[in-house]
């Protein structure tokens, strides 16, 4: 076991959820770096009141319009999520609901 100096009383704190339903919040911004004009991804996954996988990143295209950037948002979200399902159904679990909340502004 590896432990980094100075972190071993730091950790996550998950709470007792009695549904373990999985959702997402996903978003993104379309070209705000101005010296290359690519966007960035972000996204949240949830299962149940906790906070189990989030990312934010640079696209590795420029994309087109604002509609292409949320959609490469939505599709790495979607990605996540289908894992988090898969591991559960692995562990013999089962989620109730998988949503995606997004902001297409």
């Amino acid at each position: 076991m590896y432990f980094t100096l100075g972190t071993i009383h730091h950790g996550l704190l998950l709470r007792k959820s009695h549904h373990l339903h999985i959702q997402a919040f996903a978003d993104a911004d379309w070209g705000s770096d101005p010296d290359d004009r690519k966007s960035t991804t972000g996204y949240t996954v949830y299962l149940g009141i906790n906070l189990i996988s989030w990312s934010s990143l640079k696209q590795k295209v420029v994309s087109r319009s604002s509609t292409e950037v949320e959609y490469r948002s939505v599709a790495a979200a979607l990605a996540n999520i289908k894992w988090v399902s898969n591991l559960l159904q692995e562990l013999h679990l089962s989620s109730s609901t998988q949503k995606i909340y997004l902001d297409n502004q």
